[in-house]
């Protein structure tokens, strides 16, 4: 997951509010973080080069 930028503060607080406590809002950060890498792979490999 390398290169992939996620505000773990606001992330955190989200989760929070979200009624995520303790280990529940850190798997639920980790899952954020999964999809986000899953969606930048499907995004780079569906991308045609130009030109």
């Amino acid at each position: 997951m390398a290169g992939i930028t996620l505000n773990i503060a606001n992330a955190l607080a989200t989760a929070r509010d979200l009624g995520a406590q303790g280990w529940a809002a850190s798997e639920m950060l980790m899952a954020l973080r999964i999809g986000m890498a899953e969606g930048i792979a499907t995004r780079g490999r569906e991308e045609t080069p130009h030109g």
